[in-house]
């Protein structure tokens, strides 16, 4: 009997520490995913009313690229009106023109795609 109190409690434990807040990881691979959807609209409406010229003058530039040089998770809320979490976050982005550093509060949720982040809540 002894021997099966201990997997019992295990997975007691397991389960009872069991969160879907997202982690660290995942919030920075999101917000990634954000900043990349954000250029890729900057790239169509560039074409669409500059045509391809203004593109290949913004990617000669360097101005579609950025990498998420650290990202610091704070602490994240359960959302009571929509589903996910409501996060807080330090970021530090490299830009052609230089670093940007910010901490921002935005919304993450899981969509078909998996985690995905959404500012201005």
């Amino acid at each position: 009997m002894r021997a099966l109190v201990v997997p019992l409690v295990a997975v007691g434990v397991v389960l009872g520490t069991y969160s879907d807040e997202p982690s660290e990881r995942d919030m920075r691979s999101a917000f990634e995913g954000a900043l990349a959807l954000q250029v890729r609209n900057a790239l169509e409406f560039a074409e669409e009313s500059g045509g391809a010229d203004a593109v290949a003058k913004i990617r000669d530039r360097g101005m579609d690229q950025f990498a998420v040089n650290t990202f610091r998770k704070f602490d994240c809320a359960r959302d009571t009106e929509k589903p996910g979490y409501i996060c807080a976050f330090a970021a530090e982005v490299a830009l052609a023109n230089g670093t940007m550093q910010s901490r921002v509060t935005g919304r993450f949720a899981v969509s078909q795609d998996g985690l995905i982040f959404v500012s201005g809540i």
